[in-house]
């Protein structure tokens, strides 16, 4: 019984249908690291973030985010760096 589990279990791995929502599991999970961090980091930098700028970190995509990121460690990286949350805040809005 087991090795027939195990076999459907293989066969259930192998579908579109499977790897479909393994794929967007992986990608929600991987938003909801990036939003928690992006979030650390702008209250690091600039104190308490009001809600509504964490509101609308969670409905953006992943490549989003990774932008976002980049503009808020910009400063400690060398690179262009927002100075402020108002500036952030445009950033986020394109």
């Amino acid at each position: 019984m087991q090795q027939i589990i195990r076999w459907d279990m293989a066969v259930l791995r192998e579908s579109p249908w499977y790897q479909k929502i393994e794929r967007r599991d992986i990608q929600l999970g991987l938003q909801q690291v990036l939003q928690r961090q992006l979030i650390r980091v702008l209250r690091r930098r600039f104190g308490e973030i009001p809600h509504k700028v964490e509101a609308r970190l969670e409905g953006e995509s992943v490549e989003k985010l990774e932008t976002l990121m980049d503009s808020a460690l910009a400063k400690l990286t060398g690179d262009i760096a927002v100075n402020s949350l108002d500036e952030f805040v445009s950033i986020l809005s394109m």
